[in-house]
């Protein structure tokens, strides 16, 4: 696939995904800043007595703990803002289209270009290398070996995504996985390293197949329209 159509595709992945839920001030924020409740109107009373019809043609006497506050209009404009902005409805297409593809492509892409750091979908992505690598092991290998391999699939997920979305990322070296997995150079070399490279490869393809994914579900464009 065109390598431009794929950068195009991770930027407008990063601009739909990206959480911009925090670019407001919630309500209970907004409220303890500026406390809209008019206490001068209703002055509070420790016990508030309220009269109530009975049924019958009386009044009965109800004594409640609060009295009634007036509270202003929390909103500050007349005109309510739009539920949703310009640059997020635009992003909707690519929103769907994620939400259409398998779970663990749907992790991978939140992950890598949303900045979603949600576990279980980091649990999805191993899982998903994992379970693709398993036959590219060697029959006979040590559980202890295994165990190190295993070690290694998480760390290759984050090199891959690091290095998408930053050009001067500077991979791991040689000497430092094998101090990490505490094997010596010359074992990382002959034993984990052939791994490490498969595993990175199979991140890099499940990186290509979600954008790829992404890009078959995206509605064509209709330059009829924007010429229009």
């Amino acid at each position: 696939m065109d390598l431009q159509l794929l950068e195009y595709a991770r930027i407008e992945l990063t601009r739909a995904l990206i959480d911009n839920s925090g670019k407001t001030k919630g309500q209970l924020q907004a409220f303890c800043e500026h406390p809209p409740a008019d206490k001068d109107r209703n002055p509070r009373k420790p016990i508030h007595v309220v009269e109530l019809d009975n049924g019958r043609g009386g009044v009965r006497c109800v004594k409640a703990e609060n009295s009634a506050v007036y509270v202003l209009e929390t909103r500050s404009r007349r005109r309510p803002l739009p539920p949703i902005n310009d640059n997020e409805f635009s992003a909707a297409p690519w929103r769907r289209a994620v939400n259409m593809l398998p779970e663990h492509e749907q992790a991978w892409l939140r992950y890598c270009y949303g900045f979603d750091l949600t576990f279980r979908y980091q649990t999805m992505i191993c899982e998903a290398i994992w379970n693709g690598h398993q036959h590219a092991l060697p029959p006979g290998l040590l559980k202890k070996t295994k165990k190190r391999i295993i070690s290694l699939v998480w760390l290759a997920v984050q090199e891959v995504a690091a290095q998408q979305m930053n050009d001067t990322y500077k991979q791991y070296a040689g000497a430092l996985l094998a101090t990490h997995l505490g094997v010596s150079r010359s074992t990382w070399c002959e034993v984990y390293a052939p791994h490490w490279k498969m595993l990175k490869s199979a991140v890099e393809l499940l990186d290509l197949e979600s954008l790829s994914s992404v890009l078959t579900r995206m509605p064509e464009p209709n330059f009829e329209e924007d010429i229009g």
